[in-house]
């Protein structure tokens, strides 16, 4: 039963491997380093009505979850105690931590257990105005797009809790990486230059590790710069690699249609093996594989936004190498979904994404929020839907998804088909 329960939070994340640069501008974003031109993503989740160098909420919530068919249910419940602090200790230096403790118990047993996750420990060096140095566990995030980004190197392993679907929450509340980054800025662009080192060689899933084994599990480099090409059109070029890794390329554009509507890629291409040769630990000869996602966001009067992603992974399987998959082994599918989650790699060969967001949606104070994927190869899809409303110091959330497809799909092979979720926040 582990095994299955392990699969259901598995796609949760592949499904949902990273948020957007559009998340940046939520209600809750405290502030961040000073790279202004950066495509990067900080995914805040709550609000701030007055700037404050810490932020402290607690959160309760109970669920239903049906396996199978809706005939087999269990419940669960979880308090959470989530807090952030960015600091000045000193001119020019500032010191940011970065926890979320979840609590979870479940009248199924083995299901869920405690997970502390210390996302960012670091401290922030600006000599000048226009250098910055980071040095600590850092959220290092990359990407312009929406559902899946590419060149969102340092998400492998680094996510401890899953709470929610949305790609906000998933980026936001990962591990950090430990790492030694330096980051140049001048009129119109930046250079960022990071160096993460080898700290351990295996997770560690015990409630209060640290779990470097999982962020930091060999030497890595990535190499970053951003320019601003026109007012309506900002570039990101990237280069990655390390040790047993080889060198990946990668390339974000993002720029302004109209009043209304944003236009963005993402793209990365290297040598490197499949998801079913790492899943089953092949010794295959690596090749070229690229990776994209393009869309577009359209934002109306009424603060209704509205996302559209095409993604594709040449690392994923077809419909006929996933379908196979069992004749390999037993277990095929659920290794392949296992290594598909702690890479954060899109399981499939291509998928489209739809996103959708309503601020004080039909009442003040009230904001939706939705999905829906599709992976093409086995036509399978994953929903999500949350409404969420907000009194001065307290969140109400009500939270659905739903995966679905044949039993031989990728989505619909999740035990865990139907959740219902009710939370509630204070913040502190």
């Amino acid at each position: 039963m582990r095994r299955h329960i392990a699969l259901s939070t598995l796609l949760m994340c592949s499904a949902l491997l990273a948020p957007t640069a559009r998340a940046a501008e939520a209600l809750d974003a405290l502030p961040s380093d000073l790279d202004a031109l950066s495509l990067a993503d900080n995914a805040p989740t709550e609000p701030q009505a007055v700037a404050r160098p810490w932020r402290l909420f607690v959160e309760g919530s109970l669920r239903r979850t049906s396996i199978d068919d809706p005939d087999s249910r269990y419940e669960s419940n979880r308090a959470s105690i989530d807090g952030r602090i960015d600091a000045t200790l000193a001119p020019g230096i500032r010191g940011v931590f970065s926890n979320r403790l979840d609590l979870r118990h479940s009248n199924r047993r083995g299901v869920e257990g405690d997970v502390n996750t210390v996302r960012e420990a670091y401290l922030s060096w600006a000599p000048t105005d226009h250098q910055v140095f980071d040095l600590g566990r850092v959220n290092v995030r990359h990407g312009a797009a929406y559902g899946y980004n590419p060149t969102d190197w340092f998400k492998e392993g680094a996510v401890r809790s899953i709470v929610s679907l949305d790609p906000a929450v998933l980026r936001e509340n990962r591990q950090g990486t430990v790492v030694l980054q330096g980051q140049h800025l001048w009129s119109g662009g930046s250079l960022k230059a990071a160096y993460s080192p080898n700290l351990g060689d295996r997770p560690n899933p015990g409630t209060f590790s640290l779990n470097v084994g999982a962020t930091n599990p060999h030497h890595r480099w990535l190499l970053a710069g951003s320019t601003k090409i026109s007012d309506k059109l900002n570039a990101e070029l990237l280069l990655y690699g390390g040790q047993s890794t080889r060198e990946q390329l990668g390339l974000n554009l993002s720029g302004l249609v109209g009043d209304a509507t944003v236009l963005f890629g993402e793209f990365s291409i290297g040598k490197g093996p499949s998801l079913i040769a790492q899943s089953q630990n092949l010794n295959a000869n690596s090749r070229y594989r690229s990776r994209a996602a393009v869309g577009l966001t359209y934002t109306t009067e009424f603060n209704l936004s509205l996302t559209a992603e095409a993604e594709y992974n040449e690392a994923g399987p077809t419909r006929r190498q996933w379908r196979a998959l069992p004749g390999v082994t037993p277990l095929g599918q659920l290794g392949f979904l296992e290594t598909s989650q702690a890479l954060q790699d899109l399981p499939a060969r291509s998928a489209g994404f739809v996103y959708a967001t309503w601020k004080d949606a039909l009442v003040r104070r009230l904001d939706l929020s939705a999905f829906v994927r599709r992976e093409n190869e086995t036509r399978s899809r994953v929903q999500w839907l949350e409404a969420r409303y907000h009194w001065d110091r307290v969140d109400l959330v009500a939270q659905w998804q739903q995966f679905s497809g044949s039993r031989q799909s990728i989505f619909g092979s999740v035990p865990q088909s139907r959740t219902i979720e009710l939370a509630v926040r204070f913040y502190l």
